[in-house]
């Protein structure tokens, strides 16, 4: 007898259809980074894909994301893109359409995930060049060998570039971009003294060799409002000890003292080795003698050796409180200290920096590092006891949270400044390629502009951020993982789970310390109490 079967019609769909008929189709593509070309090759695809958009009456224009031409090897470096994931995820947008595989990411990983991402999501992407549709199912072969082209002659570029560079940096031609403070460069693109800050720098080195620590001159320079390093916002024993450890400043030249690596994604790395280096002698005038030089070497590699730190300036038996702990009255980083050297009894501690400068601006007493492992230890007890009532609601409410109503207007608000700031810059390049404008009065209001484009995409892609709070979710679904497998009181610290769970440490000056977990929940126990309130 043969079986009756009955085909139930894709209910779904067709409501959808029937609710908004028409796609919503928008259009991502990569504009130059030269300012006058940037803003006509934007209004030409602009007007390019409306029309070509509204050609089609079952079609919406649901607008055009575009980033600047600089590189399309990582896709973390384009706003303009992750704002139209976040379109795609938000359900804002039906239909992608850009220009080619190659205009839409080089990097294959970035953009198969991209791809398979967005096809999870029921989004098409349309590569006109290629005339390719994610729509269909044999599409994601052809777009991983298309990518992985595209990525090849990223990677030969690259190569390219860099062995060109190296060239250069053979025979002694190459010129450098970024002068190191106490230069500058005459026309020639030579090294020259720029006496004002040469005499900065023989002052550290002169400080630095008659006793004092990097950290106090950093201090007294600040104190003295000398203005800080180029490329600095202020005076700091890490900038100190860059000026201390560069040969530059004995008229030597060190090349490719870091490099990128050669596949993608490319990462910017300090050259331990791994790459040559070219060392010019005598190539400038010198700020310092050679003997000075030689004599601050000897003490930095006496320092480093009394503080336990290897070559390469790291410690080697780094402190894993380092950088975590912070002051809740003068938001200070708190450093380390020991106390009763030498004595059966030596203790370290940690102090506010601002109250070891002065106690009357930060009242914060140190405190002993055996209390905070001893806060944490009871804190992280209580939380695996009373994880059910305390990261299992939190995660709920986490993820039922959702954006208000005045946020998003806020958001909406800030796209359509930025499109109408756009469009004045647009203008602004017409008028001024017509002859109508002044040179310098246009660079004025282009810089302008762009200083508050800059700043309103900033504001609004803070708000986007915080859309949906996933870090706080991640980090407590963490915490959750983390417990299911440590389920147990724990009987001692654990060092390793302290640095998995806590992101900062904030000491009070009544003795409170307050643990700030990965998901920004934040708990508090006290140094002389064994209670505690969370």
């Amino acid at each position: 007898m043969a079986k009756k079967v009955m085909k139930i019609e894709p209910v779904r769909q067709k409501v959808i259809q029937q609710l908004r008929p028409k796609k919503r189709v928008c259009a991502y593509c990569r504009v130059s980074t030269d300012s006058t070309k940037q803003h006509t090759s934007y209004v030409a695809q602009v007007e390019y894909y409306k029309t070509y958009i509204e050609k089609r009456k079952d079609w919406e224009f649901a607008g055009i994301f575009a980033d600047e031409a600089k590189s399309g090897t990582q896709v973390r470096k384009r706003e303009e893109f992750l704002r139209m994931m976040k379109e795609c995820e938000n359900g804002n947008i039906d239909i992608i359409i850009t220009k080619s595989v190659t205009r839409f990411a080089r990097n294959t990983i970035d953009s198969i995930e991209a791809i398979r991402k967005l096809k999870s999501l029921g989004i098409t992407i349309y590569f006109e060049k290629e005339n390719i549709s994610t729509i269909s199912e044999q599409s994601e072969q052809m777009l991983t060998i298309l990518s992985s082209l595209a990525q090849g002659e990223s990677e030969n570029i690259s190569q390219n570039i860099r062995w060109g560079i190296q060239k250069r940096f053979r025979d002694g031609s190459f010129n450098l971009t970024c002068v190191a403070y106490g230069y500058t460069k005459n026309q020639d693109g030579e090294l020259i003294i720029k006496e004002d800050e040469a005499a900065v720098v023989r002052r550290i080195y002169r400080e630095y060799l008659n006793g004092k620590g990097s950290y106090v001159i950093a201090r007294d320079l600040t104190k003295d409002n000398i203005p800080p390093v180029r490329t600095a916002d202020k005076w700091s024993d890490c900038v100190v000890k860059d000026i201390l450890h560069n040969p530059i400043y004995e008229g030597d030249l060190m090349l490719q003292k870091t490099y990128t690596t050669e596949v993608l994604p490319y990462t910017k790395k300090i050259n331990r080795g791994e790459m040559p280096q070219f060392f010019i002698k005598d190539n400038h005038e010198p700020i310092i003698t050679r003997e000075q030089g030689e004599m601050v070497r000897e003490i930095l590699e006496y320092r480093r050796s009394q503080m336990g730190m290897d070559d390469r300036g790291k410690y080697q038996n780094r402190y894993k409180f380092s950088s975590k702990i912070m002051c809740k009255e003068c938001g200070g980083i708190f450093r380390r200290q020991k106390i009763y050297i030498g004595k059966p009894y030596e203790k370290i501690q940690w102090s506010c920096k601002n109250h070891i400068e002065n106690s009357k601006l930060c009242r914060t007493k140190p405190i002993r590092e055996d209390s905070i492992k001893a806060a944490y230890l009871t804190m992280w007890n209580k939380l695996t006891s009373n994880y059910n009532i305390i990261l299992n609601p939190l995660l709920d409410s986490l993820k039922n949270l959702r954006v208000s109503k005045e946020q998003e207007e806020e958001i909406e608000n800030l796209n359509n400044r930025i499109m109408e700031l756009t469009e004045q810059s647009h203008i602004l390049s017409q008028v001024v390629q017509k002859g109508y404008l002044d040179s310098a009065v246009f660079i004025q209001k282009q810089n302008a502009l762009n200083v508050e484009i800059e700043e309103i995409k900033k504001k609004r892609n803070s708000l986007l951020d915080n859309n949906g709070f996933e870090t706080e979710i991640a980090g407590t679904e963490q915490l959750l993982e983390i417990i299911k497998y440590n389920p147990e009181i724990m009987d001692a610290y654990d060092e390793n789970l302290f640095l998995h769970t806590v992101n900062k440490v904030l000491i009070g000056n009544s003795g409170e310390i307050t643990f700030r977990l990965i998901n920004n929940l934040e708990l508090t126990e006290y140094a002389d109490k064994g209670g505690g309130k969370a």
